[in-house]
């Protein structure tokens, strides 16, 4: 079984996975897919710059924490 390492969006668009978004402060969430995932940032961005934009729209916090869900 091979290991697929996950670090941009067009990679969450390549393998199929998708994305949990999860507010540190309020626990509010939100998931994508890799489509999704694409408008909200472009393909070329990377995760970690995609956490630096995102804020949440319940409490207006800059504190998302990202996990990857396995293709379904």
């Amino acid at each position: 079984m091979s290991t697929k390492h996950i670090r941009s969006i067009a990679d969450l668009v390549r393998f199929g996975a998708g994305l949990r978004i999860e507010c540190s402060s309020c626990g509010s969430a939100r998931t994508l897919d890799g489509y999704q995932a694409a408008k909200l940032g472009g393909g070329a961005m990377s995760l970690s710059a995609l956490v630096a934009r995102l804020k949440c729209a319940r409490c207006g916090a800059k504190s998302a924490r990202l996990m990857i869900l396995p293709p379904v």
